[in-house]
């Protein structure tokens, strides 16, 4: 589309190399988070293998390869969903895009397991919302030598916390790698990851009536189930510290949103917050007045956001400025703040699994 002369823009020469198993008649698009990710948009066709397109100068554009369809997207080597690329358009440029498969025509066995040995998978009932839930428990090496008992972090959206296999785009935070390292220098703990209900994520994390949850939410009895049903079989299975002050939960986007809301709503449970790119625009930025209306005077929280998450890098800065301003406001109600900016990190696994090492030494090296 034409950009009206107060926009200013760069073009961008996109070339493209495809895999040997391409079918023959394929005709291949861009699909960016400008056009809301559309698979087959006429002014994104190729050329014999080249795509020069306009896009306004400070976007941050993230975008894939497609035949034509979702179902006919780019994949990763094992052919499952890929990671969005991302660049900032600062001026023109040329980008080389070299597609490893397409997820609909790529036969391979799926993408492989990086569950660590040890890691204890469980089937925990929640009474609260009458369904199963997932929970994957990583415990330091030496634990079962031991007779310590140790800190717990409870992680929303367990497949992303241990397993590139189950793992959004194959992206873990590799939580284990992170908590092993401080293990070894003697600041252990426990992770227990909980798995999302994909079909509720929304009403599950979020505790306002929002378009994402169908105007409906459940949070306050998922965050039941956390404190009154899983923390205390973690704590009857497990060697844990079960006070208020040696357990957290944290969370990315919705997660966040989750982890703030359960902490502020169930100060005896939790002492420790890990809000991780939290989505404050829930329901208009209702989470801002949030922490006012529950104070949490005990709390440890910790917000962070990336400078590259939005669509420009203009409201990408006044995002973090929300969050920052959030985080102020919040300040007065609650034990400690920690706020962190994220250098040019984007809104996905990456970032978040690049921040949580400092989220946890924070966590830990503070507990008595």
């Amino acid at each position: 589309m034409p950009f009206p002369s107060f926009m200013p823009t760069a073009e961008q020469t996109f070339l493209l190399e495809v895999p040997v198993d391409t079918p023959a008649d394929a005709r291949f698009y861009l699909q960016t988070n400008l056009s809301g990710y559309a698979p087959a948009l006429p002014k994104s066709h190729f050329v014999d293998g080249v795509l020069r397109a306009v896009f306004p100068v400070g976007a941050l554009l993230t975008y894939k390869i497609t035949r034509g369809s979702a179902e006919s997207e780019e994949g990763d080597r094992w052919g499952e969903r890929r990671a969005e690329r991302h660049t900032v358009v600062e001026g023109a440029a040329t980008h080389r895009v070299s597609v490893q498969s397409w997820q609909d025509v790529h036969g391979g066995a799926g993408r492989p397991s990086t569950l660590a040995a040890g890691i204890e998978t469980l089937t925990v009932h929640s009474p609260e919302l009458k369904d199963d839930f997932t929970v994957l428990v990583w415990t330091p090496p030496g634990y079962n030598a031991s007779t310590e008992r140790l800190p717990v972090l409870y992680l929303h959206d367990g497949q992303n916390v241990f397993d590139a296999a189950t793992s959004f785009a194959g992206e873990s935070w590799a939580a284990d790698a992170a908590a092993r390292a401080l293990a070894a220098e003697g600041l252990a703990c426990l992770l227990v990851a909980v798995g999302v209900r994909p079909a509720h994520r929304g009403s599950d994390y979020v505790p306002f009536a929002i378009a994402a949850n169908g105007f409906t939410s459940t949070a306050p009895a998922y965050q039941t189930f956390l404190a009154r049903t899983l923390k205390p079989h973690i704590d009857a299975r497990y060697r844990t510290r079960p006070e208020r002050e040696a357990t957290a939960q944290a969370g990315s986007s919705f997660g966040g949103v989750a982890s703030l809301y359960g902490t502020l709503t169930h100060p005896d449970v939790w002492g420790t917050c890990g809000a991780f790119s939290p989505s404050l625009w829930v329901q208009d930025g209702t989470l801002l007045d949030f922490a006012e209306q529950h104070p949490a005077p005990e709390l440890r929280l910790y917000v962070d956001m990336g400078t590259h998450e939005g669509l420009f890098v203009e409201n990408a800065a006044a995002t973090v400025r929300q969050t920052q301003w959030f985080a102020a406001r919040s300040a007065p109600f609650v034990q400690e703040i920690n706020f962190q900016i994220g250098e040019g990190d984007w809104h996905d696994e990456p970032a978040w699994r690049s921040r949580l090492p400092g989220f946890l030494r924070w966590w830990l090296i503070n507990l008595t």
